[in-house]
């Protein structure tokens, strides 16, 4: 199919470019640093693989929307989108590969790191899992992948990789960081003390794709948690977050021009 060849095509460049490798050395090089920390300097009494989630997810997040911003827009400045369509791909092709390109750097890039600094994982962490590992590597694929195709997304209506930067940097400060003050601050401040998370909180914070998995499992809320907290909904909010934003894609950059 032609969208593969554009993934294809997407893929190598990434290695051709070093940008494979050097998003993969970034990351390794983090997950070095923050397993070892975690598992020996940390005032944690016990640490786990699921104690690895929050921060390496911000990074995550980063990661993704640091590969999706200029996928579209980089190429429209260079002028080399106007070949890649000539080759001949649809649009919807172009939209698609390049999403399908992106997320496999962010696959490679998650596995590989936590491939290589899983010694760290089996010989300081308490009671090592391989399946809670191999569950942590799992979660951190759905934000990095979703933020790919909310990039792409800012990619396809932009002109301009100024504005697309900008977006990218406010996309990945809302997302890796301020919801998650938000979420304190009201939690802190608007709730009075000692008062039960409101389910609608709990929504709020699941919205983010992050947290999809923050269901009523998660939270102990028992049998009485309603629908959107039920661990089924955690698939509709991450289908959302792939599926919006990869229509807006393609219907902005469908009705755009190449000039």
């Amino acid at each position: 199919m032609s969208m593969l060849q554009v993934a294809k095509k997407d893929f190598q460049d990434a290695i051709r470019s070093l940008t494979l490798v050097a998003v993969v050395g970034g990351f390794t090089a983090f997950l070095a640093f923050y397993t070892y920390y975690q598992f020996t300097m940390s005032p944690m009494t016990t640490t786990t693989a699921a104690d690895l989630y929050q921060s390496t997810a911000n990074v995550v997040v980063v990661i993704g929307t640091l590969l999706g911003y200029k996928s579209i827009v980089g190429e429209r400045e260079s002028g080399s989108l106007k070949f890649l369509l000539g080759a001949p791909h649809t649009r919807r092709d172009v939209v698609v590969g390049k999403f399908l390109g992106r997320a496999a750097v962010v696959v490679v890039t998650v596995v590989v790191g936590f491939a290589v600094v899983g010694v760290h994982y089996a010989v300081l962490a308490d009671s090592p899992s391989l399946m809670a590992y191999a569950l942590l590597i799992g979660k951190l694929l759905i934000p990095g992948v979703v933020f790919v195709a909310v990039a792409l997304a800012f990619s396809a209506a932009n002109r301009s990789t100024t504005v697309a930067t900008w977006g990218a940097i406010v996309l990945a400060i809302v997302f890796a960081f301020a919801w998650d003050t938000v979420f304190s601050i009201i939690q802190s401040f608007m709730l009075p003390p000692d008062a039960a998370t409101p389910n609608w909180l709990h929504l709020i914070i699941r919205l983010n794709p992050k947290f999809f998995y923050m269901d009523s499992n998660t939270l102990e809320l028992g049998d009485t948690a309603p629908f959107y907290l039920e661990p089924w909904f955690g698939g509709v909010i991450v289908a959302g977050w792939l599926l919006i934003p990869l229509g807006l894609a393609y219907l902005l950059f469908e009705r755009s021009d190449l000039a």
